[in-house]
Order: structure tokens, then C-alpha cells, then sequence
């Protein structure tokens, strides 16, 4: 008995299992994604989905964006603030010392004081706008925190959105 068929016939098969194997979908062979937190993410914390990953980094720029229009605005407001205090109480030091028979000089610190009312209203304005926008920022980021803070995510979803996918 000859093993040459039996032989022959082994390299077929074996090539026709190779090629089967080749022609089959890698299984094992796929790499796993590669994960990242938006801030940081306890063990077995959910993952978030594509658009809940969309919203979160849209949510995020907003509030990086608030910040930064919000920031500049605090310490030209507290100078401001600061100001018009000392202003007010040179107001009371000088009010002591007003000739009150003098009309000219009640005229004149009567008028120094109306302007300070003045600015002060306006002060009053502009740090009601301010304390709006601080309000809505730290409305966004607590929402930012509590939707997005310590959640993880696909690094490869990021990468799409950010391309515009």
C-alpha cells in the first residue's frame, strides 16, 4: 500500500483548512477598544453611548466656553465694587465736615453723592448680569457632572465625533 495518494490527499485538505480559516472572520483577532473617562470614572462605571458621548463633549465646550467669557468679568467687577465702597465712605468722612450753611458746599457734596447712587445703580446692573451668567455656568457644569462626570467611553466614538461623524 502506497501513502502517496493518502499523502497528496492530506496537503489538499490541509490547504483547503487553511483557506477556510482565512476566509473566516477574525473572531479572536479584534482589538479591543480602547476606553477613556470624561473626568475620572470609577471601575464599572457605564459607558456612554455615541450621541450621550456627543452631548457630553458639546456640553463641556459650552461650559469651558462660559467660563472663559465669565472669568475676566470678576475681578474688573470686584474693583469696581471695591471702589465705590471707598468711595462711599469718603462720602460719610466728608459729610462731617460740610459747612451745612454753606449752600455752595451742600450743593456740591449733594452732587457727589448722586453720582455715587448713580454708579452704584449701575454697578448693581452689571453684577446682576454677572451673577446670571455665574448661575447658568454652574447650572451647566452641575449637570455636566452629574450626566457626563466619571462616565467612560470608546476613545474611537470620540475620534469620529470630533471628525464630524
Amino acid at each position: 500500500m502506497s501513502f502517496a495518494p493518502r499523502f497528496a490527499a492530506a496537503h489538499w485538505l490541509l490547504a483547503a483548512c487553511i483557506a477556510g480559516l482565512a476566509a473566516m472572520p477574525a473572531l479572536a483577532a479584534d482589538k479591543p477598544k480602547k476606553e477613556s473617562t470624561l473626568g475620572k470614572a470609577k471601575p464599572g462605571a457605564p459607558f456612554l453611548s455615541k450621541e450621550q458621548l456627543r452631548a457630553c463633549l458639546a456640553q463641556n465646550d459650552r461650559v469651558k466656553a462660559q467660563l472663559a467669557e465669565t472669568l475676566p468679568l470678576q475681578a474688573p467687577l470686584k474693583k469696581e465694587g471695591d471702589d465705590l465702597a471707598a468711595a462711599g465712605d469718603a462720602l460719610k468722612a466728608d459729610r462731617a465736615a460740610i459747612d451745612t450753611t454753606d449752600e455752595a458746599a451742600v450743593k456740591a457734596f449733594n452732587e457727589r453723592l448722586a453720582a455715587r447712587d448713580k454708579a452704584v445703580e449701575a454697578y448693581k446692573a452689571r453684577s446682576a448680569e454677572y451673577n446670571t451668567k455665574v448661575e447658568a455656568l454652574q447650572a451647566d457644569k452641575a449637570s455636566y457632572i452629574a450626566n457626563c462626570d466619571g462616565r467612560r467611553y470608546f476613545e474611537d466614538e470620540e475620534l469620529q465625533i470630533k471628525a464630524g461623524k
